[in-house]
């Protein structure tokens, strides 16, 4: 349904611009699919953590998610239905069973965000196979950026968080977004 849309939408944008380059039409079908899946999942996400009261930590995490993968890459699923699963398994982990946990001591947090921080200098970014990196400027560019979110957010969840159930949830997805970048051999 989603791909059927995608292609309706990328049509219309033919017939009605100046555009009509099959890989300018390519490239904005893949981006009208994509934006389209990640809707779709978001909106699932949002009702299924609202039902079960967890939807603040559930924007927690995913606003942290957003924009620390965004720039460091990870894992992709094949399709719509196993990234909606591993994502919903991804949130459980970060949003439900991270704020459980008891506030662990402080060198530990510390500890867990270098390690974080390690992986990201070194791994990131992870290119997509779809949407590979091909010029190193770029690639230097994305690493940069997501080193800085890391850091940011590191800085927040350890120096402006009181709360232990938000700062279990907060380094949870940020040792998440990493660990997706060590168990990956990069292809691209």
């Amino acid at each position: 349904m989603i791909h059927k849309l995608a292609v309706k939408l990328t049509s219309y944008i033919e017939n009605n611009s100046k555009i009509n380059k099959l890989d300018e039409l390519e490239q904005i079908q893949y981006a009208i699919t994509t934006i389209l899946n990640e809707l779709f999942k978001i909106v699932i996400l949002i009702i299924l953590f609202s039902v079960i009261g967890k939807l603040n930590y559930l924007l927690f995490s995913m606003l942290i998610l957003l924009s620390t993968r965004l720039f460091s890459g990870g894992l992709h699923a094949k399709t719509l239905l196993g990234c909606l699963i591993w994502t919903t398994l991804f949130f459980a982990l970060t949003s439900i069973i991270a704020p459980l946990l008891p506030r662990l001591n402080q060198s530990i947090y510390y500890g867990l965000s270098l390690f974080n921080l390690l992986v990201i200098i070194v791994r990131a970014p992870y290119p997509n196979s779809i949407r590979p990196i091909k010029k190193k400027k770029r690639k230097q560019y994305l690493k940069i950026l997501a080193i800085s979110f890391s850091i940011f957010w590191t800085y927040i969840i350890l120096f402006h968080i009181n709360n232990s159930s938000y700062l279990n949830c907060g380094l949870a997805t940020i040792l998440l977004v990493s660990s997706q970048l060590i168990y990956i051999k990069k292809e691209v």
